[in-house]
């Protein structure tokens, strides 16, 4: 027969200590995976506006040929319609000249950015 032994009240809230520390970890961590996704996808949506703009000399249709590329090659993604492509590519002409703007802008949102 196992004897399953009880924790006095101590070794208890040590317990409970030591969990909430795990979780507060966890949470922490998460923020900063957060963070760190979306400026990166901040930063992606930035590269793309570049290439957009550089050749944009492909003519008016440009745009929406790219966004339909990007949608066959990956379905299951959002964020590449013609109206978000043209905001990257207005987000690039607007920081373009700025790089301390731009990393700071790159903790924003994407919706607050647009």
């Amino acid at each position: 027969m196992n004897k399953v032994k009880k924790l006095d009240k101590n070794a208890t809230q040590d317990f409970k200590n030591i969990v909430n520390n795990i979780k507060n970890e966890i949470k922490t961590t998460q923020i900063k995976v957060a963070i760190e996704a979306n400026k990166n996808l901040i930063n992606l949506y930035f590269r793309i506006g570049k290439i957009l703009n550089d050749n944009f000399k492909y003519g008016n249709k440009f745009i929406d040929d790219v966004s339909r590329e990007i949608k066959l090659e990956f379905p299951n993604i959002e964020g590449f319609s013609v109206r978000n492509l043209k905001y990257m590519k207005k987000f690039y002409l607007e920081y373009k000249d700025n790089e301390v703007v731009q990393r700071v802008v790159a903790q924003l949102p994407w919706r607050q950015i647009i």
